[in-house]
């Protein structure tokens, strides 16, 4: 007649993801029976996303003092919810000394399974009031006159009973079974029968007097299958097991209980009994549950999780830097043992502190290194591995978020982006290639313009064959060479020589400029000198993971590489080159190159290659932390009001940019080749054909005929008034003229005729 764990384990699950807990401790009675409940819980927990940090099993003969260490050990863990289940004997006792060490006060959850919500009702007083604020969850029992019947019955029979039976639903439970056992024996007909017959039964685990009766496996069916409406309602046994059709959730205030809401497994969460059996949608909120007191008498919901309060403040670990303060540098109090910090990873966790939903006062940083000597005790990953330790409770400092890292501690959501890249300083050299005027075109593409020039001068020379002046063209054909230099317009007259004319100019200008771009470019690059040059020597910052990026992953020889602080020693490295004492490149994270490009100017220094991608800068929390996703969450809304560009202001400069630099190369462009003018010279070399077509002679009578058409509406007028003036004029120069023969007459007359005739026509 017991419920099955499973059931009460999902109603638990959806209460503790209903407020928001993501870690819950599980303290349970030791007695081995309780293991399976532990697991159901487990189970159902993981499938919802939340956290079991503890089970603490304390066995039942513990005397206070042992259960006062379980509870110092819960204490300084930071957990703040814990589920218990046991029995209400060593379970009083767990709230009595938890009331004690003052774990019963505000920022605590405290949960009970039905083994102890069962009996709050016959609880000393003492214990009620140290349970204030707890909630328990338990079976209920629906309303009903037959229920309200027999508690009358129970009360008036027990009135006088010393000590006084309280009534739960262990006693229903036991009701209901007598009636389902009463029901199955009348259905098989063996009240007064003689069908009792006993058998001897030879098992090791029985009593050698105790026997079994025969119609015992046929009673047992016929229970299994008994269904009635009994005072726990419908009585239905599935597996063997009873099925609870719901939980009635408890809150211990006052000197009793008080049902705040119920959950059913169709229905969810509800506040009243009926309404979950109304209700058409799966509740998971908690808004609908009335409103609860907690521990201490808080009405605000306690957090999962808190700063442990072991005597101790948040211990927060800071590396001690030799360089680049802008990012994190520790100061020490005159004359005390507490320290400060200063720089921009300070600043944006002394802000998201304000963001969190919980009061973080005073944390206590914890210098990594000698402060006097401004020395740090190891490398980052040196640091991680005190994380891991858990002698810190969180990192503060610019610890890059690398896959490797992130699989031995937890990391937030990154608040400044990184990537490695490789800066290296510029100096110029002269120009010792005599050939490098040849290299912005391939060779391929110089003959492709020859060609062209030949052809364009062909179609010129085809163009202006009228001319009947061999000089003239000989001048056409060399036309094209001399228009890329000279304006050289009179030598062409014919209109398609000067269509073709203008196509050619188009083209050669675009040839042109294509090459004086390449050429520049070109020449720039070749008087770098880290363009040929090899890398024998690169540095890196100090205590950074570049190290083991240059060893193991680019194989460089350890001898080739060295380590530097701040951007003071890079610059004199870079300065002095590999063959003086320093280096030939740095590799470093963007942020920190931004700043050293920002103090030493853009001009002399270039970012080479192609960038290495990390996760980002972060902070750095214990394996499994409870804190880091709010940590995370505070930064993803810190992100979004503008203040980590103020942040990055104050402590990088007005300079310091956010958006991306550009990398060189470092290698010559490559030459432009046929294919890549290609569509231009096919164009300039269709329309050079099409003029040539287009000026045929095949081509002339049509157009002559348009043209003596267009213009004979316009000669009527203009030159016929022009006509009449020369006639006139020629026949006054004839009558001054001295008389002549009579034989010279006639020809005169033709000579005027003529003249008439050519200025017409």
């Amino acid at each position: 007649m017991a419920g099955d764990d499973s059931s009460q384990s999902k109603a638990i699950t959806v209460i503790v993801e209903g407020f928001g807990w993501q870690e819950v401790v599980i303290v349970y009675e030791d007695t081995g029976y309780q293991d399976g409940f532990v697991q159901y819980l487990s189970d159902a927990m993981r499938e919802a996303g939340i956290r079991i940090s503890w089970t603490r099993a304390i066995s039942i003969s513990a005397n206070d003092s042992q259960i006062v260490d379980e509870l110092r050990k819960l204490k300084a863990a930071s957990c703040r919810v814990f589920l218990v289940h046991m029995t209400s004997l060593l379970g009083s006792r767990i709230f009595i000394n938890a009331n004690t060490a003052g774990m019963m006060s505000e920022g605590y959850a405290w949960l009970t399974t039905d083994v102890l919500s069962n009996l709050f009702g016959s609880m000393d007083v003492t214990v009620i009031d140290a349970m204030q604020g707890v909630l328990g969850i338990r079976p209920y029992a629906p309303k009903s006159i037959d229920l309200t019947s027999f508690k009358m019955r129970w009360e008036r029979e027990l009135q006088c009973a010393k000590p006084k039976v309280e009534l739960n639903i262990f006693g229903l439970w036991a009701y209901d079974a007598i009636w389902a056992l009463a029901m199955a024996i009348e259905r098989m007909g063996l009240i007064n029968s003689s069908y009792v017959n006993m058998t001897q039964q030879h098992n090791a685990n029985l009593p050698e007097n105790l026997g079994s009766s025969e119609v015992g496996p046929i009673l047992l069916k016929e229970i299994a299958h008994t269904r009635f409406k009994g005072l726990t309602g419908e009585f239905n046994l599935v597996k063997g097991q009873l099925q609870i059709s719901a939980y009635e959730i408890l809150h211990v205030i006052g000197n009793g209980e008080r049902p705040v809401g119920y959950w059913t497994p169709n229905r969810g969460l509800s506040r009243d009994p009926d309404a979950a059996n109304i209700s058409s949608k799966y509740s998971t909120s908690v808004n609908v549950l009335r409103s609860i007191i907690w521990p201490g008498d808080s009405i605000v919901k306690p957090m999962y999780w808190a700063v442990p309060t072991s005597g101790r403040r948040l211990r927060v670990g800071v590396p001690v830097k030799e360089g680049f303060a802008e990012f994190v540098k520790l100061k020490q109090f005159q004359n005390t043992a507490e320290y400060n910090i200063t720089g921009f990873c300070a600043d944006v966790f002394r802000e998201l502190l304000f963001h969190l939903p919980f009061n973080i006062d005073d944390p206590q940083y914890i210098p990594y290194g000698d402060l006097t000597v401004g020395k740090s005790a190891g490398s980052y990953d040196d640091l991680l591995t005190q994380l891991e330790k858990k002698k810190y409770d969180i990192v503060v400092a610019d610890i890059t978020i690398l896959p490797e890292r992130a699989q031995r501690v937890d990391f937030s959501t990154p608040y400044l982006e990184s990537q490695v890249v490789m800066l290296r300083q510029v100096k110029y050299d002269e120009v010792n290639d005599i050939w490098i005027f040849v290299s912005p075109f391939s060779s391929d593409l110089w003959l492709t313009i020859a060609v062209s020039c030949l052809f364009t001068g062909a179609v010129i020379l085809i163009l202006e064959h009228r001319a009947n002046d061999p000089e003239k063209l000989e001048k056409a054909f060399w036309f094209p060479f001399g228009s890329l230099v000279f304006a050289e317009r009179n030598l062409v007259t014919s209109k398609w020589s000067q269509f073709v004319f203008v196509i050619w100019l188009f083209t050669a200008y675009i040839v042109m400029q294509s090459y004086t771009a390449n050429l520049s470019s070109n020449m720039t690059i070749s008087r770098l000198q880290h363009s040929t040059d090899k890398l024998y020597c690169i540095g890196f910052q100090k205590g950074s993971f570049v190290k083991e990026m240059l060893t193991k992953r680019l194989d460089f020889n350890v001898s080739r590489i060295k380590s530097y602080s701040s951007v003071e020693q890079y610059h004199d490295a870079l300065s002095r080159g590999c063959h003086n004492g320093g280096v030939d490149a740095i590799l470093d994270e963007l942020p920190f190159i931004k700043i050293f490009l920002d103090t030493y100017g853009k001009t002399n220094y270039k970012l080479l290659g192609s960038p290495y991608r990390t996760g980002g800068i972060g902070f750095a929390l214990p394996k499994g932390s409870a804190l880091t996703p709010h940590i995370s969450m505070a930064l993803l809304n810190l992100t979004g009001d503008g203040l980590m560009h103020a942040f990055k202001t104050k402590n990088f400069g007005p300079e310091y940019s956010d958006g991306d630099y550009s990398f060189d190369t470092a290698s010559r462009i490559s030459s432009f080749g046929t294919r890549d003018l290609a569509g231009l010279f096919i164009i300039s070399g269709t329309l050079g054909i099409l003029a040539v077509l287009l000026s045929a002679p095949w081509f002339q009578p049509k157009i002559s005929f348009m043209s003596t058409h267009d213009k004979s509406s316009s000669v009527t007028s203009s030159e016929a008034g022009e006509t009449e003036s020369s006639v006139h004029s020629t026949a006054e120069t004839r009558d001054d003229m001295p008389p002549k023969s009579d034989e010279n007459s006639d020809s005169d007359y033709v000579i005027v005729q003529d003249d008439i005739s050519t200025s017409i026509t």
